[in-house]
């Protein structure tokens, strides 16, 4: 397969870091020419589905591509997803929410679906698959397109004028909670799975079908513990909340038993790597069990920092951390000291940027009013989390020119 599109997925993921930069360095440079929200809108669809949309095919391709028999239609898709995604991006820049990006984030949805269903063609046609492979992708793809009647019904709600109204703020929770919970995490559990059964890596296949099935099916009512916050949400709401989001932490649990013992097969960085991905996704299915308090939620959801935090723990941390070791383990990224420093000075960015968000919310809850340095140190941290990138795509770089 192509090298290239591994460069252009780091390329998404240096992008996306940078213009995380230019927010942190925003309260400097407040008569930026760019409107902040422009640079935010264009910053999450780029992380979301420029750098993690990419990266996660472009190992389903690597790990498949001896046995693809349509090579070129995945190159195709490779490369409209690419120029959508560049597009999108400045189509955000440029005018924020507008016709021109929501167009882009449109087409971005159908090519969503044309490597939907090039997948799908994939898993039909091959048994050499895992079956528990197949059954998370099968979960991931379904989830995928579940989570596209989100920006649909955005369409709905804005042409009603009911843009001001919790319907809309609901479309967006109902679109990222399958696209992260969903989507990318099942997903990339069955490229795990893949990687390591192709290994004759032995892992506790019980374990792993119990938890898929108890975490897809706690999806749906989980996605209301996002939306907690909406008046008039009836009690039953609350209970479906709660079944949810204790079903989907239960399933995460016997994935992780599933997986426990795996250290010794790979080297010390691809080990770190599946280590602190586990870890974030334990932290963060466990986190989500305190939305269950009325009391707690109330506090969550109003604490931007919090909200902020969580996002990059699950995207930043979670999905990404989890994205480069697949890289690593696929032999998309090479194992040297450039990319062991890289790595370290990113996880030192991820950790400061969570310290710092989650510290400030803590010292409003107790009301101190702010953190010392919080915005310099934010911004610190985004340097040092696109720092990491560039030397990390650089590794690759440096393989490619050998």
């Amino acid at each position: 397969m192509k090298k290239t599109y591994v460069h252009i997925s780091l390329l998404f993921f240096l992008i996306t870091a940078l213009s995380g930069v230019l927010m942190r360095a925003f309260p400097y440079f407040p008569n930026f020419f760019i409107p902040y929200d422009h640079i935010l809108h264009a910053h999450s669809h780029i992380a979301l589905l420029g750098w993690a949309f990419l990266g996660v095919f472009v190992i389903f391709l690597k790990l498949e591509w001896e046995r693809i028999a349509k090579r070129r239609q995945a190159m195709v898709i490779c490369f409209t997803l690419f120029v959508v995604s560049l597009c999108m991006f400045f189509a955000f820049l440029g005018q924020g929410y507008g016709f021109i990006s929501i167009l882009f984030s449109t087409l971005h949805i159908f090519a969503e679906y044309w490597a939907v269903i090039f997948i799908y063609r994939y898993i039909k046609r091959n048994r050499h698959l895992p079956k528990l492979s197949s059954l998370y992708y099968k979960g991931a793809l379904l989830a995928l397109i579940i989570s596209s009647f989100g920006p649909y019904s955005l369409a709905i709600i804005s042409a009603n004028g009911w843009k001001d109204g919790a319907l809309y703020d609901m479309s967006i929770y109902f679109y990222l909670h399958f696209q992260y919970n969903g989507w990318l995490t099942l997903f990339l559990i069955g490229l795990l799975i893949t990687i390591l059964s192709s290994q004759k890596i032995q892992f506790k296949q019980r374990y792993l079908k119990l938890g898929f099935w108890l975490y897809f099916f706690s999806l749906f009512p989980g996605y209301l513990l996002s939306v907690l916050w909406v008046e008039g949400l009836t009690s039953f709401a609350n209970v479906l909340a709660a079944a949810g989001s204790i079903g989907q932490w239960i399933g995460v649990l016997f994935i992780l038993f599933a997986f426990h013992g795996y250290k010794k097969y790979f080297s010390k960085l691809e080990a770190f790597g599946l280590k602190i991905t586990f870890l974030l996704l334990f932290l963060k299915s466990t986190s989500e069990l305190g939305l269950i308090s009325p009391v707690l939620a109330e506090l969550v959801y109003d604490t931007r920092s919090v909200v902020i935090g969580y996002l990059h723990l699950t995207l930043l941390g979670f999905i990404s951390i989890f994205i480069l070791t697949q890289f690593a383990l696929a032999k998309l990224l090479p194992i040297n000291q450039k990319s062991r420093n890289g790595f370290a000075i990113f996880f030192i960015g991820l950790i400061m940027n969570e310290l710092l968000l989650f510290a400030d919310a803590f010292l409003q809850w107790i009301g101190i009013r702010t953190l010392p340095f919080h915005i310099s140190g934010l911004l610190i941290a985004s340097i040092l989390l696109a720092l990491g990138i560039f030397i990390i795509w650089s590794s690759v770089m440096h393989k490619s020119s050998h």
